[in-house]
């Protein structure tokens, strides 16, 4: 019996337990990428022989020596995925892949500090020049968010003879032996679009520093703590006129996203609009009748309302402390408040805990004048509505009264 009941209360626990919510797996490895684990006994320049795709020139190196090359004269085999979209029997026709491969993983990861090569005082005692964004960022008129090893090679090549710099041979001085997920190309991703390009000056003509977008960049000593540009960065320059046409402006969605279109139900989050500028539904009658949008989506509220909770009973509460609702008139307190309070208790305790009811009641209110008056006539009231007098007297206070003493005579509505 008591193991039934065990299990019952576990299957009980279980039932009550809200579901966790899945993690989102990553992305699959692509199996036919080629593995530098099983080549680490090759020095990397075997294989990486200039900035061209291993293999370019009629698959040397891979067909040299005692690696690859019975596969080359063979029947084509999942080995010509490593490079190609498809294995193909006869003639080799296959598109190649791109090269680097873009996918969601990232092989062999650079270990690169911006701190270190932004620190203007030593790349001016180590190369005799300042390195800035541009110097790594672009390749004559293209901007390039990722460098390659072409802008590594200005510093880094055996030709410029660096002291204590790794060289270009050196590949593990730079790469780590290990695989982590990409993260440089998910900052620009989905239907949103952004081009450097564009972004080197402002409608004023005047050069847009890269400071200005990535602020933490100098700062920044690993990959881990490079974090992308804030939004907030950009609404500074687009909601002003004189840098940026108004068709430009951040809240046009279609600056950006594709496919996005504004509607008042979907408005431009607050982290894209300028501080001074207010949502396009909040009118001067915003003020009065806000209280249904509040009550659909409290979290809208709280984007932008930071001190509120965003919990849809507790939103009103940290405005409504200090400003008090439309309907709290000087009367509200002695003639309204107790009809509003019987036809919604839920809106009272947005604000009112149940002991300021009970604080207030306490007292003897004012509808009850003097002890001996209100005595005489409180049966009239009684029979008007019985409601207020039983939020302080229970049914008990009357029969006290009324249970031994007849009603004093007097005059009846």
């Amino acid at each position: 019996m008591t193991t039934h009941l065990v299990i019952a209360a576990i299957a009980l626990a279980a039932a009550c337990t809200p579901p966790r919510a899945a993690s989102t797996p990553l992305p699959a490895t692509d199996d036919t990428r080629i593995s530098h684990a099983q080549h680490a006994q090759i020095a990397c320049g075997d294989c990486h022989r200039g900035v061209a795709r291993p293999g370019a020139d009629d698959h040397r190196p891979c067909d040299e020596g005692a690696c690859h090359r019975k596969d080359f004269l063979g029947e084509p085999t999942r080995l010509c995925e490593v490079c190609h979209t498809a294995v193909t029997a006869g003639p080799l026709r296959a598109a190649l892949k791109p090269y680097p491969v873009e996918d969601a993983w990232l092989a062999q990861p650079s270990r690169f500090s911006h701190k270190r090569h932004l620190d203007a005082a030593r790349m001016e005692e180590r190369v005799g020049f300042h390195v800035t964004c541009t110097d790594c960022h672009s390749r004559g008129d293209a901007a390039l968010a990722r460098p390659d090893h072409a802008a590594c090679t200005r510093c880094h090549a055996a030709e410029v003879g660096l002291a204590r710099a790794p060289r270009m041979e050196d590949c593990r001085q730079c790469h780590q032996p290990t695989t982590r997920l990409r993260t440089a190309r998910l900052l620009i991703r989905n239907d949103l679009h952004f081009d450097h390009a564009r972004h080197r000056s402002d409608g004023a003509g005047r050069t847009i520093p890269c400071d200005e977008c990535h602020a933490r960049s100098a700062s920044s000593a690993d990959h881990g703590d490079h974090v992308p540009p804030r939004v907030e960065s950009c609404v500074a320059c687009h909601d002003d006129s004189a840098r940026t046409p108004p068709a430009m402006r951040m809240r046009i969605c279609e600056t950006c996203h594709r496919q996005r279109t504004e509607t008042l139900t979907s408005l431009a989050p607050r982290n894209h609009l300028p501080l001074t500028e207010l949502p396009l539904d909040h009118t001067i009658a915003f003020r009065r009748d806000h209280a249904e949008a509040a009550d659909r989506d409290a979290a809208r509220c709280a984007a932008c309302h930071t001190q509120m909770s965003g919990n849809p009973r507790q939103a009103c509460d940290e405005c409504h402390q200090t400003m008090l609702p439309g309907d709290h008139r000087i009367t509200w307190r002695e003639l309204d408040h107790g009809t509003g309070a019987a036809a919604d208790r839920e809106r009272c305790a947005r604000c009112h805990v149940v002991e300021f009811c009970t604080a207030c009641h306490r007292q003897r209110p004012r509808s009850h004048g003097f002890a001996s008056a209100f005595w005489t006539g409180h049966g009239r009231s009684a029979r008007v509505d019985i409601r207020p007098c039983t939020t302080c007297h229970g049914e008990s206070f009357c029969v006290q009264c009324h249970a031994t003493t007849l009603p004093r005579p007097g005059p009846r509505p």
